[in-house]
């Protein structure tokens, strides 16, 4: 086999050793999010929450 061809493990060790040598925290590798108002994110957990609470009956009412 050529010692250039493309095999699955030659990708996997490159994905590897790629992921091996780049830091954690670098702003190339990590999605920022601008900061919000407190009142913005409690609302978001409120709805999510509800949202939750709202599922977990239906399935409730569904399965009863």
């Amino acid at each position: 086999m050529n010692a250039h061809a493309v095999t699955y493990p030659a990708l996997q060790r490159r994905l590897i050793s790629s992921r091996r040598s780049r830091a954690l925290f670098l702003s190339d590798t990590t999605q920022h999010v601008r900061s919000r108002d407190i009142a913005v994110e409690i609302a978001r957990a409120a709805v999510t929450l509800l949202a939750l609470g709202t599922w977990c009956v239906s399935l409730l009412l569904i399965g009863g």
